[in-house]
């Protein structure tokens, strides 16, 4: 879900944690005014993101670079979105300098943090090839729609979700029925939400290690609820 909210720090998770203690057990007017400031909190801070403290950050650890750039993984000609977004994530957060050739991404990297960045791009890779897939899936959405989902999973994932006023990305418009006076026109059957806002909040998983199976099930749950029905 897009928010223009500040990430939460680890102090207000801290806090957050200690008033939520408080609205369950305080005592008196503790718990009245402790539920006060969770609302207070919450709108200043987006606490979406799974803690730091307790999922591991993907990006996590040392990565030092070296002058042979190494396999960590491949990719199919149809997966050149696929293969930026991986290529990008990598050399913003780990300050690699990835190339890719011949469908292989490679990385100038020791062969200890290659081994490392094989096992990030794979989860990378294999996470937004399922979700594509089952995005894709979704009645009412048009295969112009991959492109937004690509960047909304990536914002997501690194976190660079959009700033107030800017415009989503472009989304492939439907099909217009015109109006007739033989017959009505009808709804189309389509998906209510943008590509981008339903893939953010998916895209913030895959970046803390969330199970696949957890994050497929919330973009199942999301677009269902979105759908309009056909009439």
């Amino acid at each position: 879900m897009k928010t223009n909210l500040k990430p939460a720090s680890a102090k207000a998770r801290a806090l957050l944690k200690k008033l939520q203690a408080l609205a369950e057990r305080g005592i008196d007017g503790e718990r009245l005014a402790a539920q006060k400031k969770i609302v207070r909190l919450k709108a200043r801070f987006d606490f979406t993101a799974p803690d730091p403290a307790e999922t591991p950050d993907l990006f996590s650890g040392s990565f030092k670079p070296a002058s042979k750039a190494r396999r960590i993984h491949s990719f199919h000609p149809h997966e050149f979105d696929l293969a930026n977004s991986v290529k990008w994530a990598i050399e913003s957060a780990t300050k690699i300098t990835c190339v890719y050739r011949h469908g292989d991404l490679m990385a100038e990297a020791t062969a200890s943090t290659a081994n490392k960045l094989t096992e990030i791009a794979m989860h990378i890779a294999n996470s937004f090839r399922t979700l594509v897939d089952q995005f894709g899936a979704v009645e009412g959405v048009n295969r112009s729609d991959r492109a937004a989902f690509v960047m909304g999973l990536y914002d997501g994932m690194m976190n660079e979700t959009r700033n107030a006023g800017q415009r989503l990305p472009g989304r492939a418009g439907r099909t217009k029925t015109r109006k007739t006076k033989k017959k009505p026109v009808t709804a189309d059957t389509g998906l209510n939400i943008h590509p981008y806002s339903v893939a953010l909040g998916l895209g913030k998983q895959i970046r803390f290690s969330a199970p696949l199976e957890q994050i497929t099930a919330e973009l199942e749950a999301a677009t269902r609820k979105q759908i309009s029905p056909a009439r």
